[in-house]
C-alpha cells in the first residue's frame, strides 16, 4: 500500500503514454510548443506493463491513461487491448487520425474523458489551434461506452456563455458534463474565471439541485440536473483546491513519478528499470517517495505544460 504521512492512501495512478499531441490547446501547450521526448526516452510498453504489475501489488486499483494524446502513440490500441488490469480509464481528445472507434468501444474501459471546450466549430478550431470539430463530434456520437465525461476548461470571454448548451449536449448523449478552472502553467492571454460563481448561479436558476453529490476522493463537486438528465461536475483547483482528498500519483511518459501536479521534483523509474532494478527495489523506492508527499504544494505554479506532465 502507498500511504503518505498525512493518512492519504494513493490508489489511483495517471499514466501518460506520450507527451505528443495532435492538437495544441492554448491553455495546455504554449505558442512556441514544447520539446518532445525521443522514442528512447519514452517508457516502452513492456516497461509500463511491469510498472502496472508493481502498482497493482501496492494496492493501486484505478488506472487512467493520458497523454499528450494517448492515441497519438503508435500501437496504443494494441497496448490497451493487451492490458490485464481490469477496467481502466482513458482521457483523450478523440481526434487522432485513423482512430478506430469500434475497437475503442470493445476495450475494457470503465470510463472515458473527452476534451470539449466549445460547441462552436470556429471557436473549437481556435482554442485547439486547428482541431477538426466535425470529426470529434462524429466520434463522440459513435461511442458506445457507458461512462462518458466531457471536460471543458472555462475561459473568460471565450466559452463562459456556453455553459448551458454544453450541459444540454451532454444530457442529449447521456454523458456527464464537467467544467474545469483554468490553471496557469505558462504565460498566456487567456483569463481565469471562478467556477464557484457559475455553479451557484446554475443552482439559483434551478438548473442544478443545491445538494452536492459527493464521491470519495473525487476532484469534482457534482450536482444533479433538476431535469433528472444526469450530473454536472465542477473541478476547481484554483478556487477550491482538493489536496486533502488527493489519492493519486502521476507517471509521465518518460517514467517520472510526480506526487503532485505542482511538484518540482519527481522520481525517475525509467532509469531504475533499465539499470535492472528488481520489482522489490522499485516498490521500496515508491513507498519511501510517497511518505514524503506534501500535504499541500509549496506553491501553485508550474513551468511544465500539462501536455508534458500528463494531465
Amino acid at each position: 500500500m502507498l500511504k503518505d504521512l498525512h493518512g492519504r492512501i494513493m490508489n489511483y495512478v495517471r499514466i501518460s503514454l506520450t507527451d505528443k499531441c495532435n492538437i495544441r490547446c492554448r491553455y495546455c501547450i504554449p505558442q512556441k510548443g514544447i520539446k518532445s521526448l525521443s522514442h528512447n526516452e519514452l517508457l516502452r510498453f513492456e516497461e509500463i506493463y511491469l510498472l502496472l504489475k508493481i502498482f497493482k501489488e501496492l494496492n493501486i486499483n484505478k488506472f487512467r491513461f493520458t497523454g499528450g494524446e494517448p492515441f497519438v502513440r503508435r500501437n496504443a490500441m494494441f497496448f490497451f487491448e493487451k492490458l490485464n488490469i481490469g477496467k481502466f480509464y482513458i482521457t483523450t481528445n478523440l481526434l487522432s487520425e485513423g482512430l478506430d472507434i469500434n475497437r475503442l468501444n470493445n476495450l475494457n474501459i470503465g470510463g472515458i474523458n473527452i476534451s470539449l471546450d466549445t460547441l462552436n466549430p470556429e471557436k473549437y478550431k481556435w482554442i485547439t489551434r486547428g482541431g477538426d470539430f466535425n470529426r470529434v463530434m462524429k466520434n463522440i456520437r459513435d461511442l458506445q461506452i457507458k461512462n462518458i465525461k466531457l471536460n471543458a476548461v472555462i475561459i473568460k470571454d471565450f466559452n463562459e456563455d456556453e455553459i448551458k448548451p454544453l450541459i444540454n449536449f451532454a444530457s442529449e448523449i447521456g454523458a456527464t458534463m464537467r467544467f474545469i478552472e483554468k490553471m496557469d502553467f505558462f504565460k498566456d492571454d487567456l483569463d481565469y474565471i471562478s467556477l464557484d460563481e457559475i455553479r451557484k448561479n446554475l443552482i439559483s436558476e434551478n438548473i442544478l439541485s443545491e445538494e452536492k453529490i459527493s464521491s470519495q476522493n473525487s476532484v469534482s463537486i457534482y450536482h444533479q440536473q433538476t431535469s433528472g438528465k444526469g450530473k454536472v461536475g465542477f473541478i476547481m483547483p484554483v478556487s477550491k483546491p482538493f489536496c486533502n482528498n488527493c489519492n493519486r500519483i502521476r507517471l509521465s511518459s518518460d517514467g517520472a513519478v510526480k506526487l503532485c501536479l505542482f511538484a518540482k521534483k519527481s522520481l525517475n523509474l525509467h532509469d531504475m528499470i533499465r539499470e535492472g532494478k528488481d520489482e522489490n527495489e522499485i516498490k521500496e523506492v515508491l513507498i519511501k517517495a510517497v511518505l514524503e508527499k506534501l500535504k499541500v504544494p509549496e506553491n501553485y505554479t508550474q513551468t511544465e505544460s500539462m501536455s508534458a506532465i500528463g494531465g
